[in-house]
């Protein structure tokens, strides 16, 4: 038997305040993805910035512990039935990425 789902836009998909984590899972998803795009770049100058991720705490901007870096151009796969809240961070004010989950 299939279960149905309807994919949605994340809670957010910018980073407003840079070094600021925000919510953009909350938990129990049947799956989705984020991606930081290949054009990822800080608001000021211009190089590529990566976005950091953590399904388990408040994301910080250092890949380690359950923090880890998704670069520009990469995409991370939500784990399915997680029950802990996704959240995403990035140096720069403005930072948008792309977020679905279902």
């Amino acid at each position: 038997m299939t279960v149905a789902v309807t994919p949605v836009p994340g809670l957010t998909s910018v980073v407003t305040n840079g070094g600021t984590p925000v919510e953009v899972i909350p938990g129990a998803p049947n799956g989705g993805f984020i991606t930081n795009p290949i054009s990822a770049t800080d608001q000021g100058l211009g190089a590529p910035e990566n976005l950091y991720v953590d399904p388990v705490n408040p994301a910080g901007l250092v890949g380690n512990g359950t923090t880890f870096v998704l670069y520009p151009g990469a995409s991370w796969p939500i784990i399915p039935g997680q029950t802990s809240i996704t959240s995403v961070n990035a140096a720069s004010n403005g930072h948008k990425f792309s977020v679905v989950w279902f």
